[in-house]
């Protein structure tokens, strides 16, 4: 149902996974986007006038990034590991994240193909502190699909 003017869709939670297998302790979805390149043209008029314009070139891949609370299950990690070690196709995923509404009813889906890690980042701990240990898995991936 589309809502009012004004009005604008409310998250609660939202639900990551990758060929299927939800992502656990996921905190922070980052930076979604996805770009298109730009192509100038420069053309005389029949007046000797300087006429530029822009046209839409190709789709470029789209990147994001997931924050997770570690808690010692390899598979992710394994994943990245799996694409810097030279295992390619391995290494691309499909992967899927749904944002939900206060009852848990999914209120929109965003899909994601050829899914690879391209970077692995721990968070900031300090010596003394009692703190969550995160890390932050940053993605491309080639196509989006928002339903």
């Amino acid at each position: 149902m589309p809502l009012g003017n004004g009005e604008s869709l409310k998250i609660d939670s939202f639900e990551f996974t990758i060929d299927g297998q939800v992502i656990p302790n996921v905190v922070e979805i980052n930076n979604i986007s996805q770009g298109v390149q730009t192509i100038e043209t420069k053309s005389m008029a029949p007046g000797g006038m300087l006429v530029i314009t822009q046209m839409l070139g190709p789709r470029q891949s789209g990147q994001l990034q997931v924050t997770c609370l570690a808690n010692g299950d390899p598979a992710v990690t394994s994943w990245f590991l799996q694409g810097r070690s030279g295992d390619f196709k391995g290494a691309r995923k499909t992967a899927s994240l749904v944002y939900k509404d206060g009852m848990g009813t999914p209120v929109q889906t965003i899909e994601f193909t050829d899914v690879l890690v391209n970077s692995l980042s721990y968070g900031a701990v300090k010596a003394g502190e009692v703190g969550s240990m995160t890390y932050t898995l940053s993605m491309t991936f080639t196509e989006m699909t928002v339903g």
